[in-house]
């Protein structure tokens, strides 16, 4: 009987590894870089997950493998775009990668920037390779959209999105591929809603037989942002909105999954997760109760749903949510120190450890930086410095340091800045503060010039 379950394991890996994917090409222009290309964990939290590393060449080749199971959508950020393919099992691909553009100094330094999205052009000339053809199906579309955004988006008038409609028939009517006809049909199913005057909420019913896997690719992915985004917010301020923020309140799943499915004439699962969309920007809008928006999320009716992508995407919005809260474990640092050896916060044995990160290059951080030295005496000796500074090549981090006699620690974030991205830094300065066993106690706390001595000291006082 052993035999058999190794026999078959070893089947089933086989069958695995048959399915990895090739991605090579040339690119003289990014020589020696490494672009990492994420996938998305799902519609709602849209948590990115690794997906491959391109590493490319001093000559600006590359040859990398993919283990593909499924129709995977993955993007890159690199300079001011994020390229963006969907990979097909088992189908090889010669990838070409635009004039590369970097960032300008201002735009490397807004956390707000965002990159221009882009298809890549991928398998040579051939114009049935699934991204180019999504690709040249959207390039039309905007274009028609622009062409007519006045009747489309002023006047709403729906014969405009019937020529649109049209057009586009005339053109890839005669594509057949499943993957591109769902790309189609959702991206006609939101400018159908773009056009309604009313009830355009309700577009999302005709998505109702859509297969799960469609859930997890940008089409429908931005149909549920551009319908649904801060949708019980604005409904709660309805004249009718009180029920909502009752039933938030009192964690009424049971109301809100069928005030959800008559609202978007959805029924389950598709309105499920339209529920857990409208769920997370009542999060993050600071309008609702977290806790009991984050009980309705870990219930039961969730995490035992019977469609496995629900599951999925609920277990994925908890995770997110629950992530560098008060009391959950922090990310350990591990970075190189001023003598070029490796640091661990993990190593920290003070009572606190305060992380600040930093860009010099932007004045406010080197004040923000410079002022640690007076608040060290004020917060005394329970509190351990750690300066994360990202790596610079117009300023020298370590002299500076010197030269401003900053205490504590301070290490080098990776070129992409990792460490950063781990903690979730939007801008700089920010910071945080961990305890003695690295567990979150502020996140985010305050930064030095805007009072973290004050808001340390009340909390020793609790």
């Amino acid at each position: 009987m052993r035999k058999i379950v190794i026999l078959f394991s070893l089947i089933i890996l086989a069958g695995l590894q048959a399915r990895a994917l090739r991605i090579m090409g040339s690119a003289p222009d990014y020589a020696g870089r490494t672009l990492e290309f994420f996938s998305v964990s799902d519609p709602v939290s849209k948590t990115p997950v690794p997906c491959f590393m391109l590493n490319i060449d001093d000559q600006g080749r590359f040859n990398a493998e993919a283990a593909v199971l499924e129709n995977l959508y993955c993007y890159s950020d690199f300079g001011i775009y994020r390229g963006r393919m969907i990979l097909v099992p088992g189908r090889d691909i010669t990838l070409e990668l635009p004039p590369l553009r970097e960032k300008r100094f201002e735009e490397s330094k807004n956390p707000y920037f965002e990159p221009v999205e882009i298809w890549l052009k991928t398998g040579g000339d051939s114009g049935n390779e699934i991204t180019n053809l999504i690709s040249q199906f959207d390039t039309r579309f905007y274009r028609f959209t622009d062409t007519y955004f006045n009747q489309l988006y002023y006047k709403q008038m729906k014969s405009y999105a019937d020529t649109i409609r049209g057009k586009l028939d005339k053109e890839f009517g005669k594509n057949r591929d499943p993957l591109f006809r769902e790309h189609l049909r959702i991206r006609m199913a939101s400018l159908e809603a773009d056009v309604m005057r009313s009830g355009r909420e309700r577009i999302a019913g005709e998505l109702k037989d859509l297969p799960p896997g469609a859930w997890f690719r940008p089409a429908f992915t931005d149909f549920l942002n551009r319908l649904f985004i801060n949708t019980l917010s604005t409904e709660s301020k309805s004249p009718a909105g009180s029920k909502l923020r009752l039933w938030v309140a009192r964690e009424n799943l049971t109301e809100l999954r069928n005030w959800t499915s008559r609202f978007t004439a959805a029924p389950s699962p598709l309105s499920d997760v339209i529920l857990l969309k409208l769920l997370h920007d009542a999060w993050y809008s600071g309008e609702f109760s977290k806790t009991a928006i984050r009980k309705m999320v870990t219930s039961g009716y969730f995490a035992s749903h019977n469609q496995e992508e629900i599951r999925q995407i609920a277990a994925n919005f908890s995770k997110k949510i629950s992530y560098l809260q008060p009391g959950t474990t922090a990310p350990e640092i591990s970075l190189p120190s001023v003598d070029l050896r490796t640091w661990s916060s993990a190593s920290n044995t003070r009572q606190y450890l305060y992380i600040l990160f930093a860009d010099l290059e932007i004045p406010i951080c080197q004040e923000q930086v410079k002022y640690l030295k007076t608040m060290a005496g004020k917060t005394g000796s329970p509190v351990q410095f750690l300066v994360v500074l990202s790596p610079s090549e117009k300023i020298s981090n370590e002299e500076f340091m010197s030269r401003h006699q900053i205490p504590g620690i301070m290490v080098t974030d990776t070129p992409n800045r990792k460490t950063g991205r781990d903690y979730r830094v939007r801008s700089y300065p920010s910071a945080f503060l961990l305890d003695s066993r690295h567990r979150v106690v502020l996140a985010p706390a305050r930064t030095p010039l805007d009072g973290f001595e004050f808001q340390f000291e009340d909390l020793i006082k609790k």
